[in-house]
């Protein structure tokens, strides 16, 4: 009877959380969203199509430099959050922002270094490279400040880690643009980098006010230890970038900066659909390095189906409106946007499969079973950038919105696979207990 008592207050816990991750959640997808709307209504489709494009690639270059240690942080920070040992949550961040920061600076100057070769000779867009050489500095910032939110989301301060890694950045951008009226993608580039900067700071204010009490529990974290599993991290957060961004880099190669601005507006909208299950990571991700620690697999199985279901409640509205309304919604960033609604529906349903597989990401790397899901995105990422390849040449960006969208589908389907295979169940079965 106890057990049956223990596991409805922790399934009500659990929703509760996770509403207050949804509520929380809503408020950054709808800060991002403004972000994406603001900027093609200020810029056009033109300008806005070179500002989406260096802002992909700073997306891309700042989880690169993060050497894989986001999960490492909150791994770490979420076992040790329940003992309150807030040196061992020092020293992770304090020892991981060290190395990011080294890391993004130098990748940040290079950045600016190479901006002109890379406008004219990759992207075949000269006007592309004072973009670039402005937003790089924004590299830095955003690696770092991720960084910070993910500590913030081990030590379950949902709201800071959400306001740091989703609200706050795009709320500084938008105030920029509208304030200081900027007309062009260059000076949106530099006001991001400003933003990032103040982003950081932000959420390092919030961080060190929820680090200020001190358990007693002490459990040291070496270098070593944090180094281990940071290299098949690196790579799956690497590879899982190039799946979701490949699209649009290639493309950028191959269609015009208004085609290329309907794209990543309506992958970007698409992605709204996702936010249901980044919402939930928050709360799910450090329980599962909690309960692996504790050796609880069967509170880890129920917790993860009981977190699909919550997912799948809220993605499916959202859906049917993006596949029924697609164009009803592209309209909102301007009229030279609605020829991009058939993208949004394809980018929809790559990303509802997303939704519907559930946390396998987190599953596998708050397990100790990151090697997994490094093989798994070893073999579809290259598969993903190959097909990128073939269909964008001649299909242009559709070809880019099919790529992106089977690629996202057969990561998160393979992942459903490594778990049922290292943790006995299978996250698609959500009708069982």
């Amino acid at each position: 009877m106890n057990a049956l008592v223990d596991r409805a207050g922790g399934g009500r816990a659990l929703a509760l959380d996770t509403l207050l991750a949804l509520t929380v959640r809503v408020l950054g997808a709808g800060a991002g969203f403004l972000m994406s709307l603001v900027i093609a209504r200020t810029l056009g489709a033109g300008e806005a199509g070179y500002f989406l494009l260096a802002f992909s690639i700073v997306t891309f270059l700042a989880a690169v430099s993060r050497l894989g240690l986001d999960n490492v942080v909150l791994r770490y920070t979420g076992a040790a959050a329940p003992d309150r040992d807030m040196r061992t949550v020092r020293l992770v961040l304090g020892r991981c922002l060290l190395l990011a920061g080294v890391v993004s600076a130098s990748v940040a100057a290079l950045l600016a270094c190479l901006a002109g070769p890379l406008a004219e000779w990759v992207f075949d867009k000269p006007a592309l490279a004072p973009v670039l050489r402005a937003i790089a500095p924004g590299l830095a910032g955003l690696a770092l400040f991720t960084l910070v939110a993910m500590s913030l989301q081990g030590l379950r301060r949902v709201i800071a880690s959400v306001a740091t890694l989703n609200i706050l950045c795009s709320l500084f951008l938008v105030a920029g643009l509208l304030l200081f009226a900027l007309a062009d993608a260059s000076q949106a580039a530099w006001t991001y980098s400003a933003s990032a900067a103040l982003t950081l700071v932000a959420g390092l204010h919030l961080w060190a006010r929820a680090t200020r009490h001190q358990g007693r529990i002490h459990d040291p974290v070496s270098w070593r230890q944090l180094l281990e599993p940071a290299l098949p991290l690196w790579i799956v957060l690497v590879l899982g970038q190039a799946i979701q961004w490949a699209g649009q880099f290639i493309a950028g190669a191959y269609v015009s900066p208004e085609q290329l601005a309907q794209l990543a507006v309506a992958q970007r909208t698409a992605m709204l659909t996702s936010f249901v299950l980044t919402a939930v990571n928050l709360v799910v991700a450090p329980r599962f390095a909690a309960m692996h620690k504790k050796g609880d697999i069967d509170a880890m199985r129920r917790v993860a189906l009981t977190s699909v279901r919550l997912m799948l409640l809220a993605a499916t509205p959202m859906v049917a409106v993006m596949l029924l309304l697609p164009d009803r919604l592209m309209w909102l960033f301007g009229n030279e946007f609605v020829e991009g609604a058939h993208l949004l529906q394809i980018l929809a349903i790559g990303q509802f499969i997303n939704v519907a597989t559930g946390s396998v990401g987190f599953l596998l790397s708050m397990t100790g079973h990151e090697k997994d899901l490094r093989n798994n995105l070893l073999l579809v990422a290259p598969c993903s950038v190959l097909l990128s390849f073939l269909v964008i040449p001649v299909y242009g960006a559709t070809g880019a919105a099919v790529a992106t969208a089977v690629a996202v589908a057969a990561q998160n389907l393979m992942a459903v696979y490594w778990v049922r295979k290292r943790l006995g169940f299978n996250t698609l079965a959500i009708w069982r207990r």
